[in-house]
């Protein structure tokens, strides 16, 4: 499916189910935003060494 026939489906659906779309997603990008700066503050205490980088 293509970006372009999700954002045509999220079109024709209900004014409330587009709007728990759009909180969805939202707090998606919150998480990952929250996830990755929360990643680079451990860097930042091991030494600036990648925690997702296996010894």
């Amino acid at each position: 499916m293509t970006a372009l026939e999700i954002e045509k489906a999220i079109e024709r659906l209900p004014e409330p189910e587009q709007r728990k779309i759009a909180e969805w997603f939202e707090d998606h990008r919150l998480i990952v935003a929250g996830s990755a700066l929360l990643g680079s503050i451990y860097d930042e205490e091991d030494g600036g060494e990648s925690q997702l980088v296996g010894e």
